[in-house]
């Protein structure tokens, strides 16, 4: 099997932990990193993917809460070299206009393709997943992928600054709000119990409230695309159907 592994991921974690050593140990260590992951899983190939400019997220924030807003910008000393190494000397992917996750389930939904990340957002979708990190080797079945993108959709993201219910309803509140989830196996039947809960809360909770939160349905497309990783090419998510 291919494998597709988080190349972003390793230029942070490569490139802080290499910040006092010469480059030339950055570019190394992230080469042995690398076929460490493939190693460990037994990879018969692997493809590196490096998000570049642009991303079709972004406009799909708001004001309150801009997408990815609050990460800090604080790249590692050898960053660059690492990034340009990756891609000059490995072969890295360099991803512009998406995400190099949306690349990474991509290449799982329509190739099969592993994927080494430590990314949890990508457990919303199905396929091998490998976290270098803890060792851990697990295949997410298609009805378990899609209720982890509705409980996402339902508790929000704060790395990604979507804000979804969580801090509205809870901590005590949000596993009873979640559980029946485990129970439910068609994308709109989990759909319709995220927006039930949504639309019994919307009206208290003020939720984006900009020039363009044009109500419940905007809010929760909004949320879903910014939230939702690429099964194919150009794909946005939509409102599921029972069809």
């Amino acid at each position: 099997m291919r494998w597709g592994i988080d190349a972003d991921i390793l230029l942070y974690s490569v490139g802080f932990a290499s910040e006092s050593d010469p480059v030339s140990f950055a570019l190394r260590s992230f080469r042995s990193a690398c076929t460490g992951i493939m190693n460990a899983v037994k990879a018969d190939g692997a493809e590196l993917y490096v998000t570049g400019d642009g991303n079709y997220r972004t406009p799909l924030g708001c004001d309150t809460y801009p997408y990815k807003g609050h990460r800090p910008s604080t790249k590692p000393k050898h960053y660059d070299a690492i990034k340009r190494y990756a891609i000059e000397e490995l072969g890295a992917h360099l991803i512009e206009g998406e995400e190099a996750d949306d690349r990474l389930s991509i290449a799982a939904c329509q190739w099969g393709h592993g994927i080494a990340t430590l990314d949890k957002d990508l457990y919303c979708v199905p396929g091998w997943h490998y976290n270098w990190s803890k060792g851990l080797l697990v295949n997410v079945s298609p009805e378990d992928a899609d209720r982890f993108f509705y409980t996402q959709l339902l508790t929000g993201d704060p790395t990604d600054n979507i804000p979804g219910l969580y801090k509205r309803t809870g901590k005590k509140a949000m596993p009873k709000l979640l559980e029946p989830l485990q129970w439910m196996y068609e994308p709109a039947e989990m759909y319709a119990h995220v927006r039930r809960i949504y639309e019994e809360a919307y009206d208290s909770v003020g939720m984006c409230l900009d020039e363009r939160d044009a109500g419940l349905d905007d809010w929760l497309l909004r949320q879903g695309r910014q939230l939702w990783m690429r099964r194919e090419e150009g794909q946005m998510w939509e409102f599921p159907s029972d069809g």
